[in-house]
């Protein structure tokens, strides 16, 4: 707001009574001048006396500069009472009156009057209008959570607000440490950040920090050798720059704690002007002013509040990322064959994601994500299979046809089986050596072919094995039974009372039968489950509005567009697009890891052919497989 005393600026050429000028204005803050180059500096806020010629090049001046800076008011002055006015400068905002040579005292306290009213006027006007300004700009600040542009905001804003060609930032750690973290110089188009440039504590940085208390300076170059902080010179001469004036203030939170400090560099008169010789300093920069230090304080309270909300989000952030990723690798420790798993299908997800987003594919031309939609999508592929965890742990891990249990059963029915078999040869010798009707050869030829016999059966028997053996090894392709195996399903041999036993139970032959993969259709429904799971866990969590659709994103990564998919058979658009995604990441990842007991990892090329297929069959997105084929998304970083 304008001064009780507002400068009287009176050109040399006007007569006026020096007593009704000292009713308005005390000597010292009277000056006469001839040109308007004299008061440049002085024009702001001020009262002006002066001649229609320096009041059309005054008032031109000021529509030509952009400045935030309160207006002047200005009295025009002409010697001859005959002399025309032009009818623009008499309706001009910024006028408030014509005074002569021939006008009476009354006239001149009329007139100054009338000055003081538009400028006390126009400055309650501008303070309204910064009020507003900074109150939007502390709105702004609330709803930016990312430090790094919250600080950038503070910056620019600060700089617009104040006129100022340059602003640094400075942020303070949990130990009281003060860090240079930003700049800006308008002048020079410049900006920096360095995040761990430690400040000293009698900087001017550093001493507002301390003492919580704004310094204002109209020359950093002329410091009382008493003052308790000091100018570095270092960064003008590195960027060939001559700081002027200085306006520093703390930036403190909602307990009144100083979080960090903002400078403001070199008011300039006008915030077109561009600060690069050394006149440019002289004849542009201007100190700042007491409402520059308000609106800075003001501006600088809201922005300490809304740093400590962003670095309190940014932490409850990577508390929250830290729990998804622990809730990971314990779901993922009930399976330690495929840890890992959920952190490559993120970075695959996430990876397609920015790809499609960027693409120029006509069918994705539409497709946006924001910062905040990618982290949503992150977190949901990070959790797909956050089901397993309801998953029984023995179908979870399996690892072949047969579960070890079962497989273990079956060998040692084998090895009854050749006891048995033994045993039945046994007694067959001895039965015939009780009898001994017949004569040796007979006898020789007899014992020979029981033997035989045993012989063909002990060798039936581990070829058998074998076949079972590599049946329970699960494939990656459909595969048909072999004879081999149907051999082993008619096999008998004779249990403890003599009747045929099968070597070969039914639900055993159903397993190694399978053509595909190593789970019955029973275990295959548990395991598909966890996709209900998922969704049923992580729909009980109170997830945010910028998190709201992750429970519906992880839901439905295993549907496939033609309706083939798990587990609610959705098909085509009622399938979200970040699930498009994660359906391919996921695929390639299970095809391409090495990490899986039942199978060896695909070569990549090979995995990006099936999915090929699956796109040329319309069962994943065509346009999000060229995407990740063309961006060079599957390649993983390692």
């Amino acid at each position: 707001m304008p001064e009780t005393h507002p400068a009287l600026l009176i050109t040399q050429e006007a007569e006026l009574d020096a007593e009704v000028l000292r009713s308005f204005a005390p000597p010292e803050r009277q000056r006469r001048f001839s040109t308007l180059a004299e008061i440049r500096k002085d024009i702001e806020g001020a009262v002006l006396i002066l001649s229609l010629s320096l009041a059309r090049e005054a008032l031109s001046r000021r529509r030509a500069e952009n400045t935030l800076s309160p207006a002047f008011a200005v009295i025009l002055w002409r010697r001859d009472p005959g002399e025309p006015v032009d009818r623009s400068l008499l309706d001009h905002p910024q006028v408030a009156g014509v005074l002569d040579a021939h006008g009476t005292r009354e006239a001149t306290y009329a007139a100054l009057k009338s000055a003081h009213a538009l400028l006390r006027e126009g400055g309650e006007r501008h303070s309204a209008q910064m009020l507003e300004r900074v109150l939007a700009i502390g709105r702004a600040l609330a709803s930016e959570k990312d430090l790094d542009a919250l600080l950038g905001m503070i910056l620019t804003h600060a700089r617009h607000l104040t006129g100022a060609d340059g602003a640094s930032i400075y942020t303070r750690d949990g130990n009281g440490k003060l860090y240079f973290r930003l700049w800006q110089n308008a002048s020079t188009g410049a900006t920096s950040d360095a995040q761990k440039t430690l400040v000293g504590e009698y900087s001017i940085a550093g001493h507002v920090a301390r003492t919580g208390e704004p310094v204002m300076l109209a020359d950093a170059y002329a410091i009382a050798p008493e003052a308790p902080y000091k100018f570095n010179p270092a960064s003008d001469r590195s960027i060939g720059y001559r700081t002027r004036s200085l306006l520093t203030v703390p930036l403190t939170n909602k307990a009144d704690e100083v979080v960090g400090v903002l400078q403001l560099i070199n008011r300039k008169q006008s915030t077109d002007a561009v600060l690069r010789r050394p006149e440019d300093f002289d004849n542009h920069v201007i100190p700042f002013e007491e409402l520059d230090r308000a609106i800075a304080m003001a501006l600088a309270g809201q922005a300490g509040v809304a740093m400590e909300n962003s670095m309190l989000y940014a932490d409850i952030e990577r508390l929250f990322e830290g729990f998804i990723k622990a809730s990971v690798q314990a779901i993922e420790s009930r399976d330690p064959t495929t840890a890992g798993h959920s952190f490559r299908v993120a970075d695959f997800t996430e990876r397609i994601a920015v790809a499609a987003d960027r693409a120029d594919d006509p069918d994705l031309r539409d497709l946006r994500f924001t910062r905040e939609q990618l982290r949503e999508l992150r977190y949901a592929s990070l959790l797909h299979d956050f089901g397993k965890v309801g998953v029984r742990e023995n179908v979870l891990v399996k690892a072949k046809k047969l579960q070890p249990a079962h497989l273990d059963l079956l060998k040692q029915r084998f090895r009854y089986a050749r006891a048995s078999l033994e045993r039945r040869a046994y007694r067959r010798l001895l039965e015939l050596h009780e009898a001994r009707t017949r004569h040796g050869k007979e006898f020789d030829a007899r014992r020979g072919e029981i033997e035989r016999e045993l012989a063909a059966d002990r060798a039936r028997l581990d070829e058998f094995l074998q076949h079972v053996l590599r049946a329970n090894e699960p494939t990656v392709s459909h595969e048909e039974v072999t004879a081999e195996l149907a051999a082993v399903v008619t096999f008998r041999f004779p249990g403890e009372d003599g009747e045929e036993q099968p070597l070969l139970h039914d639900f055993e032959f159903a397993d190694l039968a399978l053509s595909k993969g190593s789970l019955n259709a029973e275990e295959r429904a548990q395991i598909e489950s966890h996709v209900s799971h998922t969704y049923a866990f992580l729909s009980l969590i109170p997830w945010t509005k910028n998190l709201a659709n992750l429970p519906a994103i992880a839901f439905s990564h295993h549907e496939k567009l033609d309706g083939s998919g798990y587990p609610r058979r959705l098909a085509g658009p009622a399938i979200p697009v970040q699930s498009r995604i994660m359906t391919i990441a996921d695929i390639y990842d299970a095809l391409t890891a090495g990490d899986r007991p039942y199978k060896q990892g695909l070569p990549e090329d090979k995995a990006l052919d099936i999915l090929a297929a699956e796109a040329k069959a319309a069962k994943i997105d065509a346009a999000l497989y060229r995407v990740f084929v063309e961006s060079g998304a599957w390649r993983l970083k390692h």
